[in-house]
């Protein structure tokens, strides 16, 4: 049998944890096995046969797609990535209809992720030490702060703000150990794009059918389902909420269209371009202006930075927008200054607060934190204050300190994203423009929604920074290494390699 095997595979058995092999050369080397196949044949038949006396058909199924992708995380973790950009959009589909006990699913995910950094081959690893980004200080300092916020408030409500604060580091941390190769990042694009298409198109099918129907399908009022001053149902699509759907239409635009005008020819680039007026009608059905000014301008700085083209896009905005009737209930709802007054009125009248508490409340005792521990200690959710701001949330919540801690986490953040677009080439300038360009538009955004408690745009704020923070590291001297030669790889080679 060992003479039948072609030359590569003699002397090595099937393995698909062998870290020196990527799993599907194991997987196509089973057909030089005569044995192997048809014992997996038998085993897969017996097993099927088990499964469907006792009822186990859907069990059997999930493993047999969780199994396979497992492995392909554990060899390569950026995987794992890919495929959490790909479910976030339908994290509210799941909490809204599926079991209660998928509602925390993307902890469950990030922290396996994170672990899976540890153990996952060499090959998956970036080589080399390297410097951390400048923002990462001031995000300590904001960790810190809210770590020590927490002993001021009561246990339920500090484990609640600390896991939406600051949860999704872990998400950062796995890529920064797990690199993200620019194959993989050209993925990445991929997903944002087509799930941008797809969650609008849900969207505009959500005006046609109407609340009664959504409502019918288990989704509920208040929460997922919510109307407009004109009594207009606001699209949310697969979201848990309006805000969501409009913040991820503003990002994957802001990171899709430099890539498709760098690549005009490309297939994905010309789907891209002719979604774009479907997107954008999703976007105002969605009636979030915080997604509307920080598409503006993200776009601005496009326009004005690296791409000139989209200038001439505004006047076409402009003229698209006299075609509005002026009485019309969409015009009145996006463009209405009714809601941003009620904000204001809000503000105002809290601002005695940050007077008297200028270390804040403490964490967790506000917004979306505040309503979830309101409801575990039984309390009356309607209470609690929504600040609507992100800049005012953090204030209230870690005050003036961690006000500071936050503008100079994002200043910071789009200071080094700007740097990095000078120091890499090719598509990867484009990729990195459009980073910038969200960054810009979430820090524009937060002015009137809490941003970072909205998920996805929690996930993928720190999935974003992190990708951006190991497309150009600079590496520094680190301590001798002691082991086989294998590990002793030029610092920047395995990054080199894999572009």
């Amino acid at each position: 049998m060992e003479a039948s095997l072609p030359k590569a595979s003699r002397g090595r058995s099937w393995n698909p944890l062998d870290s020196g092999r990527p799993m599907g050369a194991a997987v196509r080397d089973l057909r030089h096995h005569r044995i192997a196949l048809p014992s997996l044949f038998a085993v897969g038949v017996a097993v099927l046969a088990v499964a469907m006396v006792f009822g186990w058909v859907l069990w059997i199924a999930g493993l047999a797609i969780l199994v396979p992708t497992a492995l392909a995380v554990y060899q390569r973790p950026q995987r794992g990535v890919l495929i959490l950009a790909v479910i976030l959009p339908f994290d509210g589909a799941i909490k809204a209809l599926g079991p209660g006990w998928m509602g925390g699913w993307k902890q469950v995910f990030i922290l396996a992720l994170f672990v899976v950094t540890f153990l996952c081959p060499p090959e998956a690893k970036s080589p080399g030490y390297r410097k951390l980004p400048g923002w990462v200080w001031a995000f300590g300092g904001l960790l810190g702060l809210g770590l020590l916020s927490a002993t001021t408030v009561d246990q339920t409500t500090a484990l609640i703000g600390l896991r939406i604060s600051y949860f999704s580091a872990f998400l950062a941390i796995a890529i920064w150990r797990c690199p993200l190769d620019r194959h993989e990042r050209d993925q990445l694009v991929s997903i944002f794009i087509f799930m941008a298409i797809l969650t609008s198109i849900v969207g505009m099918w959500q005006q046609v059918v109407g609340h009664a129907y959504l409502a019918s399908m288990g989704y509920q009022y208040d929460d997922q389902i919510r109307f407009t001053v004109g009594l207009t149902l606001r699209s949310f699509s697969t979201f848990d909420l309006p805000f969501s759907f409009g913040f991820y239409l503003m990002l994957a635009v802001l990171i899709g269209l430099p890539m498709s005008m760098a690549e005009p020819n490309r297939l994905r680039s010309k789907i891209f371009f002719i979604a774009l007026p479907l997107i954008g009608v999703a976007l105002l059905y969605s009636f979030v202006r915080g997604a509307m000014l920080g598409l503006a301008v993200g776009l601005l700085y496009l326009a004005f930075h690296r791409y000139k083209l989209l200038v001439f896009g505004i006047p076409l905005v402009l003229a698209a927008a006299l075609f509005i009737p002026s009485g019309a209930t969409l015009t009145s709802a996006v463009f209405g200054a009714k809601s941003l007054g009620d904000r204001t009125t809000s503000w105002s009248d809290r601002l005695n607060v940050i007077a008297d508490n200028p270390f804040g409340t403490g964490i967790g005792t506000t917004g979306a934190a505040a309503d979830t521990s309101a409801l575990l200690k039984n309390e009356n959710p309607n209470l609690t204050f929504q600040p609507d701001n992100s800049y005012l949330k953090v204030t209230f919540e870690l005050g003036v300190i961690g006000l500071w801690l936050l503008v100079m986490m994002l200043v910071s953040m789009i200071i080094y994203t700007r740097s990095v677009e000078r120091r890499v080439s090719g598509i990867d300038v484009d990729f990195a423009a459009g980073c910038t360009a969200q960054l810009i538009a979430l820090a524009a955004g937060s002015l009137v929604a809490t941003y970072l408690e909205l998920v996805p745009m929690d996930q993928l704020f720190f999935m974003m920074a992190a990708i951006v923070a190991t497309m150009a590291p600079e590496f520094g001297p680190g301590p001798a290494v002691h082991g086989s030669s294998r590990e002793l790889v030029a610092p920047g080679a395995g990054i080199a390699a894999s572009e």
